[in-house]
């Protein structure tokens, strides 16, 4: 069984080789995984690499390729494909490659129609959840028309985390059959990405294979729903858990600093003069691909340093310092 992941960033290939060994090992599939980082240009032979692998593979994901050099050579590779192709977060061309079962993006951004409403009456929330199906489709067709930068930046982000947090409870409304179906299932498979855990890297991929490849034995797997885990919290190495706020991090923090005897008993705040705040990428965090930045905690704590080490998403920092590090926090912790 073939899978091949193209794909942007330092986070993904961790949970991708952790999902490889441990479908194999669990299910006996025997599942090949090529995957390859479009960061960067290839050379010839690595091309014809890939053309091998994606001509073969019976699931292609391709994931955050902005590249017009690398986006442009493997267009119509793509256009070769019959089989199944996850297009997620890409240029608009290749947005437009998106194929899966009946799905195209003309259905995709007009999810709303009255076949929409007729199949989804079927719970009480079912009208939410349909709405909330027709933008989300309504905002990716956008993206494949290449007309997503209409309107308001800060609309459009707020419109976006309020998506990410609300699909995976909604999407349980909307029906598995009819023409809903293979919309349905790139939502999920969008929501599985948005939360990259290494179990829901896992369970992106069995998803795919389960709904897109022929096989029996994949049609009797139970795929888990998504892992969700905070759009913005704080991180720390030591701790079991994400902080999702502020007072509840310090209180924490502070109680381990004590027992390590670098804080003083008497302290009960952060002292922003001795306060270091970070911003880390929330997919390395989330996909446990972060040995990195636990260096760079360690060695700020090293040198008796508070951190504050707050994740953010969509390359956009906003809430996680607007939640804490600006203003003046409950604890006497300023900007």
């Amino acid at each position: 069984m073939n899978v091949a992941v193209l794909y942007v960033g330092s986070s993904l290939l961790a949970p991708l080789r952790k999902a490889e060994r441990e479908i194999d090992h669990d299910l006996g599939f025997n599942l090949q995984l090529a995957a390859y980082n479009f960061g960067a240009p290839f050379p010839e032979n690595e091309w014809r690499a890939i053309e091998n692998d994606l001509m073969n593979a019976q699931v292609v994901f391709v994931i955050h390729v902005m590249d017009g050099e690398n986006a442009n050579r493997l267009l119509p590779l793509l256009d070769r494909r019959s089989k199944a192709t996850v297009v997620i977060n890409c240029m608009p061309a290749l947005m437009k490659r998106i194929r899966m079962g009946k799905l195209d993006l003309a259905r995709l951004t007009g999810i709303s129609s009255e076949d929409a409403k007729t199949e989804a009456k079927r719970e009480d929330d079912t009208s939410t959840a349909t709405g909330m199906l027709a933008s989300i489709s309504s905002w990716i067709g956008k993206q494949a028309r290449g007309n997503g930068g209409n309107g308001s930046k800060a609309h459009s982000r707020a419109e976006y985390l309020k998506w990410a947090a609300r699909l995976p409870g909604l999407l349980r409304f909307v029906p598995n059959a009819g023409p809903l179906r293979d919309a349905k299932n790139y939502l999920l498979l969008v929501s599985y990405f948005l939360q990259p855990t290494p179990n829901n890297i896992r369970s992106m991929i069995l998803l795919a294979l389960k709904e897109y490849v022929d096989d029996e034995q994949l049609k009797k797997i139970d795929v888990p729903a998504p892992e969700a885990v905070p759009l913005v919290a704080i991180y720390h190495p030591d701790a079991p858990s994400l902080f999702e706020t502020f007072e509840d991090y310090e209180t924490w923090y502070l109680s381990q600093r004590r027992k390590s005897k670098a804080q003083s008993p008497k302290i009960n705040s952060l002292d922003p003069k001795s306060t270091i705040g970070l911003l880390l990428l929330r997919p390395q965090i989330v996909s446990n691909s972060r040995k990195h930045y636990d260096a760079v905690i360690r060695a700020i704590e090293g040198e008796e340093l508070n951190v504050i080490p707050a994740i953010s998403t969509l390359m956009d920092n906003r809430d996680a310092c607007e939640r804490f590090f600006v203003g003046t926090q409950p604890s006497g912790l300023p900007s």
